[in-house]
């Protein structure tokens, strides 16, 4: 017997100001509840984009402090469903900050935890040029976790040039 599952991306602009970011996700990730979804993804840094390296680096959490983590636990709990957080800024012990994507049930829980494993650094012209290189500690491994409805590989946007951590997963 198969079922229908409904997922649902939910974009948001995320901006410098962490609690700002948080009152704009739980609304859209109750419509998406409302609108029939029970797996809900969310983006790359949802709770914070900093341009400024220095400070992206100041406003990163430890996991267990992480008000954005917490917040999305709750929320994932409260509107019964599964939240892949696309990532969050995790302060390292070292002067670095991983880019962890965090798959929480609707419990809830913490179900698997992954860190972006190719970091993008360019340099284009006109002397722009941006070196996550210089801030994150990348991934070491590949993540599949277990869901209701089958295995799902993690991965964090720039992983998706890499057709040898897709083949892995």
């Amino acid at each position: 017997m198969s079922r229908t599952l409904a997922v649902a991306c939910v974009q948001t602009n995320s901006a410098r100001d962490i609690d700002a970011n948080l009152e704009t996700v739980p609304p859209l990730v109750r419509a998406a509840k409302e609108a029939g979804a029970e797996f809900v993804l969310l983006p790359e840094n949802v709770a914070m984009l900093e341009p400024d390296t220095a400070l992206w680096r100041a406003k990163a959490f430890a996991e267990e402090d992480h008000p954005a983590l917490s917040a999305f636990r709750a929320l994932a709990r409260d509107a019964d469903v599964w939240l892949l957080i696309g990532s969050l800024a995790i302060r390292l012990g070292s002067d670095k900050v991983a880019n962890r994507s965090i798959l929480v049930d609707n419990q809830g829980g913490i179900v698997a935890r992954y860190d972006k494993i190719h970091l993008f650094d360019v340099d284009l012209d006109g002397g722009e040029s941006y070196r996550e290189s210089e801030t994150i500690a990348p991934g070491e491994r590949a993540v599949v976790a277990a869901t209701p409805w089958g295995r799902l590989g993690m991965s964090v946007c720039y992983d998706l040039r890499f057709p040898h951590l897709y083949r892995s997963l």
